[in-house]
């Protein structure tokens, strides 16, 4: 009896499990780690809603591409009253091997072609696809049309952005960031909602939400 009631929990048994997980860091929100989905939670200041994930975040994209761009689009400008620019884009990886990508936050700096499904082209863009699948430089460029940060605080002030882009130049399916990075070439780090390879598939994209603005 001694040996099992190590195992067994009684009449406190809810607080008992609390505590298990709050060891394990996967319950208190103040603890927020690499393991837990951000999705209608604060995070270095900021309230976050999930767009998509793969894995234990496993969130599809819209079956409706122009549905689920056009969402995107309205979650993107839904800062633009409060902080006079879009919303940020921050994806958590945690089955990336490269530290400096397992949190990377996209920051806006253009507006966006219009929407047309499927690859980017000259005058059209599927922006789901574009971070899921297809990570091209069409309306796309690093310092130009976006800047990449290993860090939320980093994007909020402006500070230590990524040097390295790197692209899809064909219709193979690898999707954001590539092979980017903060000071150049990291490989195998990118997700594919379509094809496996890449090392980030246990990762979400979540989207910065204003302030007083409720995560539907």
């Amino acid at each position: 009896a001694t040996d099992i009631d190590e195992y067994l929990v009684g009449d406190d048994c809810d607080i008992t499990n609390a505590v298990y997980l709050n060891d394990e860091q996967l319950l208190v929100p103040s603890a927020i780690n690499s393991l837990m989905n951000l999705d209608g939670a604060e995070y270095e200041g900021r309230s976050w809603k999930q767009l998509f994930g793969e894995g234990i975040f496993f969130l599809p994209p819209d079956y409706d591409a122009a549905a689920g761009d056009a969402e995107m689009r309205a979650d993107l400008d839904a800062c633009v009253a409060s902080e006079g620019r879009q919303c940020l884009i921050l994806r958590k990886c945690t089955s990336c091997t490269v530290e400096s990508h397992k949190e990377i936050v996209y920051k806006r700096l253009t507006p966006w072609f219009p929407f047309q499904e499927g690859i980017s082209t000259d005058t059209t863009i599927d922006i789901v696809n574009l971070f899921t699948n297809q990570w091209r430089n069409n309306n796309n460029v690093l310092h130009v049309d976006y800047e990449l940060y290993s860090s939320v605080q980093d994007a909020l002030t402006g500070t230590d952005e990524w040097e390295q882009a790197d692209y899809n130049s064909n219709n193979h399916k690898y999707g954001f960031p590539r092979n980017s990075g903060p000071t150049g070439y990291v490989g195998n780090q990118w997700n594919s909602y379509a094809w496996s390879g890449g090392h980030a598939d246990q990762s979400a994209f979540y989207i910065e939400v204003p302030s007083g603005t409720t995560v539907v």
